[in-house]
């Protein structure tokens, strides 16, 4: 005997239904318009890890720099909508070391955020001093803690690179071997630069080298050729005031005679090459990485990095015998 009610759904209509659902836990109500809208898979606020993670997974969708291009992550505050999306992403990878002073004000569970700077925080390097400067919103301030830039020593990201490499095979285990394969390439692209490191490391000792960097950013590079040089606080956003030419000449007359080498991030404006030469410095400009430059490659972009100091370091004098 079949039973018949008036509160049965016509097949149509079900399979209807069926097909309207959402699949999985892919899509979201959006928390400002209500609209479905994509959960993230991984959010990141480096540009480097950005394209790391782009490219071990072989795809651009569901990866997102979440700080918008051209502003400076460590001055930078997600809206509420932003801070929604970054709490609901699958993984937000963390660079550490001061990058993201944003996140504490975002309740991030801990089992789906990966913080990079963890594997090497014996390595990372403090900031012996802090100036304060404007360049956002938020007024003048100062930034103290560690050195930021940590992907710019390939020994560092090869260090990160098998946490890196874990956390997205757990949030994507439907593409390991993919993310296994790409891992390797990655590995294998930056070893190389890790060894040229290490074997110009030996060279130092026999040159003689002075150098004088802007700011902090290139203290990890410089640290894996074992190289200290001397830092003058010279903000981008800040012209050559006269306590920045006061740093300049000193450190000049400091080394007198030796052909003190500057280095000056590649973002600086052309017009703050003038007064380092005028004091007798050379110039040697490098790529901080804080921003994507397509169509070059993070990996073409820190081999430029070491490139360029290897040609230096080669053609530095001997250092004299005592």
């Amino acid at each position: 005997m079949q039973v018949h009610t008036s509160r049965q759904i016509p097949l149509a209509s079900l399979a209807l239904l069926l097909f309207l659902l959402p699949a999985g836990c892919t899509r979201q109500q959006s928390h400002t318009t209500g609209v479905p809208s994509q959960v993230l898979l991984v959010a990141t606020s480096s540009p480097v890890i950005h394209a790391f993670s782009a490219q071990i997974l072989a795809t651009d969708n569901g990866v997102r720099l979440v700080v918008p291009n051209g502003r400076h992550s460590r001055d930078w505050r997600p809206t509420r909508t932003a801070a929604a999306e970054i709490r609901d992403a699958k993984l937000v990878i963390l660079t550490g070391a001061g990058w993201e002073p944003w996140s504490e004000r975002i309740s991030l569970a801990p089992s789906r955020t990966l913080d990079l700077s963890a594997p090497i925080i014996q390595s990372l390097i403090e900031i012996p001093d802090a100036i304060t400067h404007q360049h956002g919103p938020d007024g003048a301030h100062s930034h103290k803690g560690f050195v930021w830039t940590t992907w710019l020593s390939p020994q560092l990201l090869l260090r990160q690179l098998p946490e890196l490499q874990s956390a997205l095979i757990k949030v994507a285990p439907d593409r390991t071997d993919q993310i296994q394969r790409e891992s390797g390439r990655l590995r294998t692209a930056l070893q190389p630069l890790a060894d040229l490191c290490t074997q110009l490391k030996t060279i130092v000792p026999q040159k003689q080298l002075s150098i004088v960097t802007d700011g902090p950013e290139f203290l990890y590079l410089l640290q894996d050729l074992g190289i200290d040089p001397v830092r003058i606080r010279w903000p981008l956003s800040s012209p050559a005031d006269s306590a920045v030419l006061q740093q300049i000449q000193t450190n000049a007359q400091r080394f007198s005679g030796q052909s003190p080498l500057m280095i000056l991030n590649d973002r600086r404006s052309k017009d703050h090459e003038k007064p380092v030469l005028e004091s007798g410095f050379q110039i040697l400009r490098l790529d901080d990485l804080e921003q994507a430059a397509p169509p070059r490659s993070v990996i073409e972009r820190l081999t430029e990095n070491v490139k360029a100091l290897q040609a230096w370091i080669e053609s530095a004098p001997a250092a004299t015998q005592p």
